[in-house]
């Protein structure tokens, strides 16, 4: 490691307060191997995702320079639950990806994804990044397949992406864990959302992710799941029960069940609503000892109206397609 990179790493953890997952620095290995001139650009041709967020700490962006805001902000996006660290963006809507850790400390957790200007629900999409980027070439595999039969003038097109995809993922094989030899719809309908985080969730939420924590550390409230949902999205629903429900749990000792309900007004995207949300999930991450969580949700909260995702952009009073 040159002493460049490894000050640049030393940065990354002093901004964020804890170390990003082995398979991060590996990503970055593999992407300066896949394009050594410009790294954070090289999947955007084939798969067009861009690498953001602490892999432009990596690439030198802010070599020399102290931002006015906290890394923290950078391709934080409006609706990001607090466990959402962005490291990828692009496809359209808002998509990104990003490391979703219930305790960064622990370094548990997987890689999941959402579109920023759709529903808001987020998907689980691999326990490491190569993963996760697998899975979105898989998608662009059948989406080919599905185009060239759609419009048979685009034939040629669509056979010159999928042996782009071809070759992509035979860079991507070595990485891959296990032996996964299904392609296209094949591979997405056996892998989708499949992550070891999944046998670890104690409690559904309304963002699709759950809550993961010690079992007795979570006690059901007396209303839950999809009804609970559907309601808490309704501008006139009143939560006040519920979130006095959920204060006299954590009183109890039970903080899990303060964090699922401060999860699910958090997904209520609907302002009033909103500070029960931080209240809860304050609460929780402070009872149950994650600290990096509590951090995260003060900045985010209070730097929510950023105008971009960027925060290099957002200082110079530039404009970005991505909105914050």
């Amino acid at each position: 490691m040159t002493p460049r990179l490894h000050q640049r790493r030393a940065r990354i953890h002093a901004e964020y307060g804890f170390d990003f997952p082995d398979d991060f620095f590996a990503f970055w290995d593999f992407v300066n191997r896949l394009s050594p001139l410009a790294p954070l650009q090289a999947l955007s041709d084939v798969l067009d995702i861009t690498l953001v967020g602490p892999f432009e700490i990596l690439s030198g962006r802010f070599d020399g320079r102290v931002a006015r805001h906290s890394l923290l902000l950078h391709w934080r996006y409006h609706d990001d639950p607090p466990e959402f660290f962005t490291v990828f963006a692009g496809g359209g809507d808002g998509l990104h990806w990003g490391y979703y850790l219930d305790d960064p400390d622990a370094g548990s957790g997987c890689v999941a994804s959402y579109y920023a200007e759709d529903a808001f629900e987020l998907s689980a999409d691999g326990d490491t990044l190569f993963e996760a980027v697998r899975l979105h070439l898989e998608y662009c595999h059948g989406d080919c397949l599905i185009d060239a039969e759609i419009n048979p003038e685009d034939a040629a097109l669509a056979s010159e992406s999928l042996q782009r995809l071809d070759e992509l993922r035979g860079r991507l094989l070595p990485y891959s864990t296990g032996d996964r030899p299904e392609v296209g719809e094949d591979y997405t309908e056996r892998y989708a959302g499949l992550t070891s985080r999944e046998d670890l969730v104690v409690a559904e939420t309304a963002d699709g992710m759950g809550v993961v924590l010690d079992p007795n550390l979570f006690r059901p409230l007396s209303k839950r799941g999809r009804s609970l949902w559907k309601q808490l999205r309704k501008k006139k629903h009143d939560p006040t029960d519920l979130v006095e429900e959920a204060r006299l749990a954590l009183r109890d000792g039970f903080p899990g069940t303060a964090l699922v309900l401060g999860k699910d007004l958090w997904a209520s995207v609907i302002g009033d609503k909103m500070a029960h949300a931080v209240e809860l999930l304050d609460s929780a991450y402070e009872s149950l000892g994650r600290a990096t969580l509590r951090r995260v949700l003060h900045t985010h909260v209070a730097n929510r109206r950023l105008a971009s995702v960027d925060i290099l952009i957002e200082e110079e009073g530039g404009s970005n397609p991505e909105e914050a």
